[in-house]
């Protein structure tokens, strides 16, 4: 699967130390990190449902243009 362009977003979860258990036992078992196992999931169980993922404006680039600045 090829990475996404965008920008990531940072996301707190709170779930139980059980849920946490299995979540980080899935990643180990699968070679993948934490966020990447969170992703797959999320992912398989959309499709499973049928969800397609909303558009999302992208994040415009910062622009390093300093013609403007004050010196």
């Amino acid at each position: 699967m090829p990475r996404p362009k965008s920008k990531t977003v940072a996301t707190t979860l709170k779930m139980t130390p059980v849920v946490r258990d299995l979540w980080e036992r899935c990643a180990e078992a699968e070679s993948r990190s934490l966020t990447n196992m969170f992703e797959v999931m999320v992912r398989e169980h959309a499709k499973k449902l049928k969800l397609a993922p909303a558009s999302i404006p992208a994040v415009p680039a910062k622009t390093t243009d300093k013609s403007n600045q004050k010196t």
